[in-house]
C-alpha cells in the first residue's frame, strides 16, 4: 500500500486535508459504500506503512478477502480523492462558481435568480484589486454569459455585451501572448530552445502605434516594456518603466505574479552587471530591498534562504551594513527551521567578515557544523580569506589540508566546483607564502614573484573569490619588501 499514488497523493496533503477528504467519502451525496468510509478512515489515521494484508485484516477481520478486493476499493477511493480535490479546488474560486451558476440560470431560464446572481457577480468582479490578464478573462466570461442570454431571448434591440465580450477578449489576448512571449524568450535564453512568438512582430508595432489601447490596463504595460526590456538595444527605459508600474500596482497581481515580474528586472539587472555597469548593483539591491520590505519574498518562496543570502551579499557589497544587518536579525524567524541556523550563522559571519570584525567571523563559523555543501563551501572558503588577513599560519594552513580533504571526499560536490575552489586554495597558499616572505626578500625579487603569481592567474579561469585574489595581490605588489 505503501506506493501506490492514493497512500503517495495523501501523504501529500495536510492533516486538515485528509480529514477534509475522509468527510467527502462519508458524505452519502458522493458515495455510499461502507467499505470506502472504512478504508479511508484506515488509510488517514495510519501512521506507518501497512501491508495490503495488514490492510484487508483491519476491513475484515471475521473473513478472509482476496488481494484484488483491496485493489478495486483503492481504485474506486483514489477516483474519490480526484474528485475532492477538483471540488475543493472549485471551492477555493468563487467566481467561477458563480460564473457557472449564471450560465445555468440563462440557460433554464431560470429568471428569479438572474438578477441576483448578476449582482453577485458583478460585485465580486469589481471588488477584486487584481488587474492581471485574468481579470480581462473572467470580464470576457461574464459578457459572454449576457450574449449568450440575449441571443437565447430572441430580442431585437441594440445590446452592448457583444462589443464588450470582444474588447475583454482583445485586451486578455494581448496581456497574455505579451506575458508568454516573454516567458519564451527566458526559457530559450536557459536552455537551447527555440520558440515562434506568432503574430508578435504584428502586435508589438500595433501597441506601440495605439497606446490608447493599453491606457489603464496595468498587465499589459507591465509585459509589454518587459518584452521591450528583453529585445530592445536601447533597453534601459523599459527596465525602469517596469520597475515603477510594479512598484506602483502591487495590489494588481497576486505575489507569485509580482514575484516573477520583479525576477525578470533582477535577470535584467545581472546581465548588465555582467556587462560591466556597475551602477546595476545599486538596483538590483533595490529590488531585492523592495521585496523583503514588503514581505513579497516570503510567498510561496522555495528559495528563501538563498534570495536572503543574496540579499546580505548585495547590501554587503555596496556597504549598506547598518540595513544588511537589519534584515539578517529580522528575517531570522522567516526562514525554515531546517535552514535557519545554517543561513543565520553564516550570513552573520559575512557580515562581521565584510566589516572587518574578523575574530566574531571567525568564532561564529567554527560554531556550526554546516550541513550545506554550498554553505560550507562559502564558509571554508572565508575562513580561509580571514587566516589569511590575520596571517594565523597554523590555522591556515590546517584549514588548506582540510579543505581540500573535504573537495575531493565529498562526491556531491560539482566537478566545476572542485575545480574552482581547489583553485582558491592553490593560490591563496601562494599568496601567504609570499606574504610571509615580505620581510625577507628584495622588493625587486618579491615584485618579480608577485607578477608570476598575478600571470598564472590570469591563465587560470575558473578560481573562486578571483577578485579578492587580484585585490590581495595589489595590496602585495604595494607594500616595501625587505632590502
Amino acid at each position: 500500500m505503501g506506493k501506490n499514488k492514493l497512500i503517495k497523493t495523501l501523504q501529500k496533503l495536510s492533516l486538515e486535508e485528509r480529514a477534509g477528504f475522509v468527510r467527502f467519502v462519508q458524505s452519502p451525496y458522493f458515495n455510499t459504500s461502507k467499505e470506502l468510509i472504512r478504508l479511508s478512515e484506515l488509510i488517514a489515521s495510519q501512521t506507518a506503512e501497512s501491508s495490503d494484508a495488514d490492510f484487508l485484516k483491519k476491513m475484515y477481520p471475521r473473513a478472509q478477502q482476496s488481494p484484488r478486493k483491496l485493489t478495486d476499493l483503492v481504485y474506486q477511493l483514489t477516483n474519490l480523492l480526484e474528485e475532492y480535490l477538483s471540488i475543493e479546488k472549485y471551492r477555493a474560486n468563487p467566481f467561477q462558481q458563480k460564473i457557472n451558476l449564471m450560465s445555468l440560470v440563462y440557460e433554464k431560464d431560470l429568471e428569479p435568480l438572474a438578477n441576483g446572481i448578476e449582482k453577485d457577480l458583478e460585485q465580486l468582479h469589481a471588488q477584486s484589486p487584481l488587474r492581471d490578464s485574468n481579470f480581462f478573462y473572467e470580464s470576457f466570461m461574464v459578457h459572454a454569459e449576457r450574449d449568450f442570454s440575449f441571443r437565447l431571448s430572441g430580442k431585437i434591440s441594440d445590446d452592448e455585451s457583444l462589443q464588450i465580450k470582444s474588447d475583454q477578449l482583445d485586451l486578455f489576448y494581448l496581456a497574455q501572448k505579451l506575458k508568454d512571449a516573454c516567458e519564451m524568450l527566458n526559457r530559450s535564453r536557459i536552455v537551447a530552445t527555440r520558440y515562434d512568438l506568432k503574430m508578435l512582430e504584428a502586435v508589438i508595432p500595433y501597441l506601440r502605434q495605439h497606446p490608447e489601447l493599453h491606457a489603464g490596463h496595468v498587465a499589459i504595460q507591465v509585459y509589454l516594456n518587459m518584452y521591450l526590456m528583453l529585445t530592445e538595444n536601447d533597453s534601459a527605459p523599459y527596465f525602469f518603466r517596469l520597475k515603477e508600474l510594479a512598484d506602483q500596482n502591487p495590489d494588481a497581481f497576486v505575489n507569485d505574479e509580482l514575484l516573477s515580474i520583479y525576477g525578470y528586472a533582477q535577470n535584467y539587472c545581472i546581465r548588465r552587471l555582467n556587462a560591466g555597469e556597475a551602477d546595476f548593483l545599486y538596483h538590483l539591491f533595490g529590488i531585492y530591498k523592495h521585496s523583503f520590505e514588503t514581505g513579497l519574498v516570503l510567498t510561496n518562496n522555495k528559495n528563501i534562504e538563498w534570495d536572503f543570502k543574496n540579499f546580505v551579499s548585495l547590501g554587503l557589497r555596496i556597504k549598506d551594513f547598518d540595513w544588511t544587518y537589519h534584515i539578517i536579525d529580522v528575517f531570522r524567524g522567516q526562514l525554515p527551521v531546517a535552514v535557519r541556523q545554517n543561513a543565520y550563522t553564516y550570513n552573520l559571519a559575512n557580515y562581521y567578515y565584510e566589516t572587518g570584525d574578523y575574530k566574531r567571523a571567525t568564532k561564529l563559523l567554527n560554531s556550526v557544523e554546516f550541513t550545506e555543501i554550498y554553505y560550507n563551501l562559502d564558509a571554508k572558503s572565508m575562513l580561509l580569506k580571514i587566516y589569511y588577513k590575520v596571517e594565523e599560519e597554523e590555522s591556515f594552513y590546517s584549514l588548506v589540508s582540510s579543505f581540500g580533504i573535504y573537495l575531493r571526499r565529498n562526491k556531491l560536490i560539482s566537478n566545476e566546483n572542485v575545480e574552482v575552489y581547489s583553485n582558491l586554495i592553490r593560490f591563496t597558499k601562494k599568496a601567504f607564502v609570499l606574504k610571509t616572505m615580505l620581510p625577507y626578500e628584495r622588493k625587486k625579487d618579491f615584485m618579480k614573484k608577485v607578477d608570476q603569481l598575478k600571470q598564472s592567474i590570469s591563465g587560470t579561469q575558473k578560481i573562486m573569490n578571483i577578485n579578492w585574489l587580484r585585490q590581495e595581490l595589489e595590496i602585495l605588489g604595494g607594500v616595501d619588501g625587505g632590502n
